[in-house]
């Protein structure tokens, strides 16, 4: 059963794979060079930037690419109002009037920040993107939603906590979160470090489904049908995984129970047939990885599956690994038979 299961989640997810971006071959050489040259560009002439960043180039989707490579290059995420703005939508979750209150208030500091600091938070992001898009005659739309993290959105639903876009190319919608893809904030040293992380960039919907889902469902754009509660039990994922553009199949939640003596099937989608070698499962304790052997593993059509039979009681942290990157964490509790 376990098998007929997973050939079944496969096929989808092979259908799926069908509508894998038209411009993943695309060079974009010249788009980001193009917008590494206004690197120092101001904000006070959102018309002329635009006018800058796409003039040069001859199709929509090079339009593109300069805008969210200058984006992502150039503004710097904001930790702390970030912060600050979270505590108080939870702290005025019931309490609209004073929600509505607070929020007029602080527009004109968001902007501020935005504009004369380059400084934001991920709706100045989404903003930004959205503007320079139109600007450059590309329809372009924000998208508010949930983001799921290790620290967030984990086993239970909080409020809604971030903004991307979804951007129409072709005549067809891609995602992307130019938040995430410019860089990360490192908590020892209070600063935002600027990391560009090509993988969020018209991102798969399968795999920007699993960290990302949108109030209107809509805007998941390649099964609708999933649950809110599927979305927060998930499997981990993190910024290495849309790096190496590894989608997890099976198991689909984060914690899986099993009996002791018997197989969990782990399921990956890894188009590239390359990271096949670079790849391991390992269990973690205390920051120490112990690479498992896996009972059984095969690669086929893009999916590489494993089996790793648990003989011994307890709770184990287990993860893939792609050389020294985590791509998907689980937890797996095994009982007494």
């Amino acid at each position: 059963m376990k098998s007929y299961l997973c050939f079944l989640i496969v096929l989808s997810c092979f259908f799926l794979n069908a509508q894998k971006s038209d411009f993943k071959h695309r060079n974009f050489e010249k788009a980001d060079s193009i917008a590494n040259s206004y690197e120092n560009e101001r904000l006070n002439n959102l018309p002329l930037l635009a006018y800058k960043l796409t003039n040069n180039l001859n199709t929509q989707v090079e339009k593109f690419r300069a805008i969210h490579t200058w984006v992502c290059s150039n503004i710097e995420s904001d930790h702390d109002f970030a912060d600050k703005t979270i505590r108080k939508r939870k702290r005025f979750k019931n309490d609209s009037v004073s929600f509505s209150k607070w929020n007029n208030e602080v527009q004109t500091r968001f902007f501020k920040k935005l504009f004369n600091d380059k400084k934001t938070i991920c709706s100045g992001y989404a903003f930004l993107i959205k503007e320079l898009s139109v600007l450059a005659d590309i329809k372009c739309e924000i998208v508010d939603g949930y983001s799921r993290t290790v620290n967030t959105n984990v086993s239970q639903i909080d409020i809604p906590n971030h903004s991307w876009n979804a951007i129409l190319l072709k005549n067809k919608w891609y995602l992307v979160d130019a938040t995430l893809a410019s860089g990360f904030f490192f908590v020892n040293e209070n600063k935002f470090i600027k990391n560009y992380n090509d993988g969020y960039f018209l991102a798969e919907p399968e795999l920007f489904g699993k960290s990302h889902y949108p109030l209107d469902e809509k805007w998941l754009l390649f099964d609708s049908t999933i649950a809110l509660n599927a979305f927060v039990e998930a499997p981990l994922i993190y910024s290495n995984t849309y790096k190496h553009k590894v989608v997890p199949i099976l198991p689909n939640r984060l914690i899986t129970q099993v009996s002791m003596g018997n197989e969990v099937d782990f399921c990956l989608k890894i188009p590239d047939e390359r990271k096949i070698d670079e790849i391991s499962l390992v269990l973690s304790k205390n920051f120490r990885y112990k690479k498992i052997k896996a009972s059984h593993s095969d690669y086929k059509n893009g999916f590489l599956r494993m089996k790793h039979r648990f003989a011994k009681k307890g709770h184990y942290d287990v993860h893939f690994k792609i050389n020294e990157d985590i791509v998907v964490s689980y937890t797996v509790k095994v009982d007494k038979s």
